[in-house]
């Protein structure tokens, strides 16, 4: 009952639920990226590269589980201390999105909206701690579409949270220049969700995906064991012919 009222008052400019200052720091933590990119199949040995991770606790904590993890952003410049105040302000607007959005939302994996917000807390602190530690050699301050790595240096790149999800900010130009980039990198990438803020599919991802069999490479849709925004079950997996 609870969700046919939700339902009735949905507003009709869905856009306007998450008023975002551009990009913002806001990570999520290992058993989310395996969860939403199926990382079940990966060998242990595997060289990632966390693309776009922000805050995530990802690298530190996959690294500690004896991954070879590495993690590029543009906000790896700044100091921990400044990454912490940025995500504090991400967190209001995110809270307020949040409660706006509330009805397009599962709430299976995470229950609440409070304990969202608790989980990336406790990113922040877990990334805050490694990149104390680890900052120099774990997380590396950069951006798509211009990685400063060689070819084929990683075995898989992924990307949270950023790719088609900012479809306002991020044209399809972009996208198409981000794939290929990455695919210059790692032998393989996933991306995940495939749907704007606005929480519909990306018009972006057909450009993409026909640009990457232009390329030669090999683009699948493939279902995951994951959904937060409804509908977003699926991750992008591109591979080399």
């Amino acid at each position: 009952m609870i969700a046919k009222k939700e339902t009735k008052h949905r507003p009709t400019h869905r856009q306007s639920e998450f008023n975002l200052d551009g990009i913002v720091p806001w990570g999520r933590r290992l058993d989310e990226y395996e969860a939403f990119f199926a990382l079940s199949d990966v060998p242990l040995a595997a060289r990632i590269l966390d693309v776009g991770g922000g805050p995530a606790s990802f690298a530190g904590e996959a690294s500690a589980q004896g991954r070879h993890v590495t993690a590029i952003d543009p906000i790896y410049a700044a100091e921990g201390g400044a990454i912490r105040a940025q995500f504090e302000r991400t967190a209001k607007a995110m809270k307020a999105g949040m409660t706006a959005a509330r009805y397009r939302f599962n709430w299976k994996f995470y229950g609440s909206e409070e304990l969202v917000h608790k989980r990336r807390r406790e990113a922040l602190d877990l990334f805050l701690a490694d990149y104390a530690r680890e900052g120099a050699v774990r997380y590396v301050p950069g951006s798509l579409p211009d990685l400063p790595f060689a070819d084929g240096t990683f075995d898989l790149a992924l990307s949270s949270h950023l790719l088609f999800l900012y479809g306002d900010e991020l044209n399809a130009d972009f996208h198409v220049s981000a794939l290929r980039e990455l695919m210059r990198v790692a032998g393989e990438v996933r991306v995940f969700p495939l749907l704007n803020l606005d929480g519909r599919p990306s018009s972006h991802l057909p450009v993409v995906m026909q640009a990457m069999r232009a390329d030669g490479f090999v683009p699948e849709l493939c279902d995951v064991d994951f959904e937060f925004q409804i509908g977003a079950t699926k991750m992008l997996r591109v591979r080399k012919d």
